[in-house]
């Protein structure tokens, strides 16, 4: 993926992602049993106090002492997992999560006496859009009048050829459909449970429009911006700072005029897909359709502890246009209840009822 100073790249469950080394390295031949248990544990813990967004909510001498209690027999590191385990979940963020490498995984496996499991695993999923891995672009006709239905998935690029690929997709579907001059516009997240925020925002930029701020980032340690010019999405920091993330392929198309838009959210659109969402949420003319989000609109920093494991922490939260953070998720302007399979645009109550405010607010 792309790099930068501030590397804020959205992965898995994370809204964004901050590498970070803080007070140990990662060894990938250390002898864990010249680590000592307690040292260990209380080295997480301490970024935790550090870092946490939800620091100031907790009684750090009860926790520190519960965690510490639960790995009161550990005799190596993967010992204390479970305890940090804890203490992540006790932060009540529901987005902090603890990453062993697959080695360590096996070892603590071996240790408890039973064969690895995966962690983190997130519940089955029970949006019907879930599997959409590619951004896809139509229009359909209602009542004699056309619409455009733009879906933005999920997007886990591996290096910038495939982040580029994405944004320029979008932005292709985003022109091929501008052309047939529709009524309205319908953005479908529904299902985006994260992935990359940027090649997202650069990929909606015709629809966003261009703009030095898009939305915000609130962490324990600074604030900055997400902005759209060009074909390019960045962060800049207060200080001043800017990221750049890769700029899409060729000339960036450009819409003539701002038209009303639909957004499609349900309780799987996640982490960077309640960041797009909380990018158009201060757009002109823009109005959302179905469910609460799921509720992960945060930034993660990753922290490498001493035996190669990492913690993911949340230290940040994602703010609209108007300053205003969504730290559990954000709400539809209309409630609908969508179909538990894709089904076609006219049999979708979802969609039926972003037709009825688009066809009061034409483009």
């Amino acid at each position: 993926m792309c790099q930068s100073r501030m590397n804020r790249l959205a992965v898995g469950l994370a809204a964004g992602l901050i590498f970070a080394f803080p007070c140990c390295a990662q060894n990938e031949n250390l002898n864990l049993t010249q680590t000592d248990p307690a040292t260990y544990l209380n080295q997480a813990l301490d970024e935790m106090q550090k870092r946490a967004l939800r620091r100031d909510s907790v009684d750090w001498d009860k926790l520190r002492a519960q965690a510490h209690n639960k790995a009161a027999n550990a005799k190596l590191t993967v010992d204390t997992y479970d305890a940090i385990r804890f203490a992540l979940a006790s932060l009540g963020d529901h987005h902090s999560s603890f990453h062993p490498t697959p080695a360590l995984e096996q070892l603590e496996a071996e240790r408890k006496g039973h064969p690895a499991q995966s962690e983190n695993k997130t519940q089955a999923p029970t949006s019907a859009f879930v599997g959409r891995y590619e951004p896809e672009g139509k229009t359909f006709i209602i009542d004699g009048k056309r619409y455009a239905l733009l879906v933005v998935p999920k997007c886990f690029p591996d290096n910038d050829k495939q982040f580029v690929a994405f944004e320029t997709r979008i932005q292709q579907l985003i022109a091929s459909l501008d052309s047939a001059h529709p009524e309205g516009w319908i953005v479908d997240l529904r299902g985006n449970v994260g992935g990359n925020v940027w090649p997202m925002i650069a990929g909606l930029g015709p629809l966003l429009g261009e703009s030095n701020n898009l939305g915000e980032f609130f962490t324990t340690s600074g604030h900055s911006v997400v902005t759209y010019r060009d074909g390019v999405a960045s962060e800049v920091e207060d200080t001043g700072d800017r990221a750049a993330y890769p700029r899409v392929d060729g000339s960036p198309y450009k819409m003539k005029d701002s038209p009303a838009v639909a957004v499609l959210i349900d309780n799987w659109t996640g982490s960077s897909g309640e960041g797009v969402a909380i990018a158009l949420r201060g757009r002109p003319r823009t109005r959302f359709f179905g469910e609460h989000t799921q509720g992960v609109s945060t930034v993660n920093e990753v922290f490498k502890l001493s035996d190669g494991a990492s913690m993911w922490l949340t230290i940040g939260v994602d703010a609209d246009r108007s300053g205003k953070q969504y730290l559990d998720g954000l709400d539809p302007d209309e409630f609908v209840k969508g179909a538990n399979q894709p089904v076609s645009p006219e049999n979708d109550p979802v969609v039926m009822h972003a037709v009825k405010w688009l066809d009061r607010n034409p483009s």
